[in-house]
């Protein structure tokens, strides 16, 4: 049987088609991988390194979310700050927040912790205050999260 590659695809709607196929047919890695592609081409319309990071966690969060839930799911609080602040405030804001983000869990859940909020941080944490690079490493750390799973 010849699997198509997702890295291979640029339309998401292509890619939903592939992805419940794979689901149909019992290829969980492929769905995976078609989730993943999705939120990467997501990401890419985006100029700056941090807003595309951003949008590429947050769709990768919807993406996992919607399989989980069975139908389209949307990270409306963030998206509705994200439209007030833009991404680096969010970001910051929530380091400061005490508890993760639902797509935080989720992204750690699925083995891609690069991805969570708290990688983007730290990734660029000449960006951010030293408050939100402690407090974003402490979430990691106490999910159990190696700084080695958190580089791009």
């Amino acid at each position: 049987m010849n699997i198509p590659d997702p890295q291979t695809f640029t339309d998401p709607e292509k890619l939903r088609k592939l992805m419940a196929n794979a689901v149909r047919l019992g290829y969980e890695d492929l769905a995976f991988n078609c989730k993943l592609r999705i939120a990467e081409i997501a990401g890419a319309a985006q100029d700056d390194v941090i807003e595309r990071e951003f949008w590429t966690a947050l769709i990768a969060a919807e993406e996992f979310k919607a399989a989980a839930a069975g139908k389209t799911s949307r990270l409306a609080k963030i998206r509705t700050k994200h439209r007030r602040v833009g991404a680096q405030r969010l970001l910051a804001d929530m380091m400061m927040e005490e508890a993760v983000s639902d797509g935080f869990e989720t992204l750690v859940a699925h083995g891609r912790a690069e991805l969570t909020c708290e990688a983007i941080v730290l990734r660029h944490e000449d960006q951010f205050s030293v408050d939100a690079v402690n407090a974003a490493r402490k979430k990691l750390m106490d999910h159990g999260v190696a700084m080695t799973d958190i580089a791009a």
